[in-house]
């Protein structure tokens, strides 16, 4: 997924969900500064909303790759969000 799915992904996303994203990419963040793991519900969260955008790419909680690689994405995609700001 390169950085077109990023755009084209952050362009799809309502205001509303865009806000619960950012939400829980930050507070996602914040806990793993804290404890030096995931979330729980945060990540499973943004599990959620990949499996939404993209429900032919199948992730799984209990993996480690996928867990960063969703996590980054969402990520990515936040980044964005702020410098079309």
């Amino acid at each position: 997924m390169g950085r077109m799915s990023v755009e084209t992904i952050a362009n799809k996303v309502s205001e509303d969900k865009k806000r619960e994203i950012a939400n829980a990419v930050v507070k996602n963040r914040i806990y793993m500064n804290s404890y030096g793991k995931y979330s729980p519900n945060d990540l499973t969260f943004l599990f959620q909303e990949w499996h939404v955008h993209f429900p032919q790419v199948k992730q799984r909680m209990g993996c480690i790759g996928c867990r960063e690689a969703v996590t980054m994405f969402w990520e990515n995609v936040n980044n964005y969000w702020n410098t079309q700001e």
